[in-house]
């Protein structure tokens, strides 16, 4: 009788998530909800003032309440805009708070002389502001807004409740009141929990195959580094082993020559360990500038190897706005400057090519006879460990500094020869993208420089971006 193998559980998606933070492309598309949700708000509340001035007690009031509306139907559209991205917390308490305030402004202004509640903008034009917020905030607390708010409305109209047209049980009017409110409070809380959790398990299972892809490969990875340094080597060291053998004696001169391949063997290889995945994509776009006439000067300031601690989310929104200026019309491709620098332990691989290969810029130690019969095989071994290393690194996470927080800051700089407002349109997306990955993002702006400045937190998770 065989058991059955328990199918894993997946990860639950954290609690702070939400549609942008996880996917802040497709948090993109959700943008026009915000705007049309604030038009419809705002036509709504005019109408209604406009079409019961018998109500109304205190003009000052009314003018009052739907001011206060669409003062928070702009904070909405404001905070949604993806050149602002993520949409914080404290924005959203601002938003329902200022909807609280039209309410309670509303009531007041029709206090005693209201004849039925069912009408009222305030209740509905809040709960429409709680629904556009499904796609930026986490589904929990959307839910506790909107209870919050639903308990506020429910109060006020227990308190008109003795004053209205229709004589009717107060509690009803409380849950007719409060239905305004939690219907579209539920209805967001049920779409970002649902979409949240789709895009946890994509994500999940696509780097679950990634892993299972990277496993499979770290032998072949292996045995390609181990062959293309064998390539290298035969130009120089090969034939100069294969002489000092056919001759079977060693001169000054050989033991010169080996000590000199030694000292051309160790800078290569440290020189391709220490290229990065920056170093790749600085490449390949001075190689595309190249082939359209350019001449580009593009300089990359990275000493301590600390864009190898990116993450692939990081990596991905880095390297588009990287493409990005490259492509731009107005780019000046001598003006090109990516920096990393940062606080806290450089990534843990940097201290591992260190003690692998010495510190750099030191002078090579003297070569013996035996270590020049043993060149080529030492710099066999070496790639192999290099290339186990590096598979590795696809594997694990990277260890974290438990005593030290570590922040990893890029800075970019670019010469754009374009008027500001073509600038910030071009942009836009790729630093929506980057507030939603990265904990901070600064952009100045002096023509025709600019600069883009952002942080990368090794310490922990993403908690520490905006809230």
């Amino acid at each position: 009788m065989t058991r059955a193998t328990p199918t894993p559980r997946r990860p639950r998606a954290p609690a702070s998530a939400s549609q942008q933070r996880l996917d802040p492309i497709g948090g993109l598309a959700a943008w026009p909800i915000a705007p049309v949700v604030a038009l419809i708000v705002v036509t709504y509340a005019i109408a209604a003032t406009v079409s019961r001035p018998h109500e109304i007690q205190i003009e000052e009031l009314a003018v009052s309440a739907v001011a206060a509306l669409i003062i928070a139907a702009a904070v909405l559209v404001w905070s949604a805009r993806p050149d602002l991205a993520p949409f914080t917390r404290s924005r959203a308490i601002v938003v329902v708070a200022l909807g609280l305030v039209a309410h309670v402004l509303a009531a007041a202004s029709a206090w005693q002389y209201n004849g039925m509640i069912q009408d009222d903008f305030a209740p509905i034009g809040l709960g429409l502001l709680l629904l556009a917020l499904a796609p930026f905030r986490p589904w929990k607390e959307i839910l506790a807004l909107g209870g919050i708010s639903a308990i506020i409305v429910g109060a006020t109209a227990l308190g008109q409740s003795p004053f209205l047209g229709v004589r009717t049980p107060p509690a009803l009017f409380a849950i007719i009141a409060m239905t305004q409110v939690l219907a579209p409070s539920l209805a967001a809380a049920a779409f970002s929990r649902q979409v949240v959790n789709s895009i946890h398990r994509w994500q999940t299972d696509a780097r679950r195959a990634i892993r299972g892809r990277t496993e499979e490969k770290r032998d072949l990875l292996a045995h390609e580094v181990v062959d293309h340094r064998v390539k290298n080597l035969g130009a120089d060291v090969l034939p100069f082993l294969a002489d000092v053998l056919e001759r079977d004696a060693l001169t000054a001169a050989d033991v010169k020559r080996a000590r000199s391949l030694a000292f051309q063997v160790r800078r290569v290889l440290v020189a391709e360990v220490d290229h990065t995945w920056l170093d790749d994509l600085i490449e390949r776009e001075r190689a595309a500038l190249t082939e359209r006439g350019l001449n580009p000067l593009c300089v990359i300031a990275d000493p301590e190897r600390r864009a190898t601690a990116f993450d692939s989310d990081q990596r991905a929104a880095a390297g588009a706005i990287l493409v990005a200026l490259c492509t731009l019309k107005g780019f000046d491709p001598t003006s090109l400057v990516v920096q990393i620098d940062g606080s806290g332990p450089a990534p843990a691989d940097t201290a591992q090519v260190t003690q692998a290969f010495g510190a750099r810029g030191a002078l090579p130690t003297p070569a013996t006879d035996t270590t020049t019969i043993a060149i080529v095989t030492a710099a066999q071994e070496q790639a192999a460990a290099q290339a186990r290393t590096q598979a590795q690194a696809q594997l694990k996470p990277r260890s974290r500094s438990t005593g030290e927080r570590a922040v990893d800051t890029i800075t970019i700089q670019a010469g754009i020869s374009l008027p500001p407002y073509q600038r910030r349109r071009a942009l836009r997306p790729y630093l929506s993208v980057l507030r939603a990955v990265f904990s901070q993002v600064r952009v100045t702006s002096r023509h025709p420089l600019l600069t883009l400045e952002f942080d990368a937190d090794r310490s922990g998770s993403n908690s520490t971006k905006g809230t």
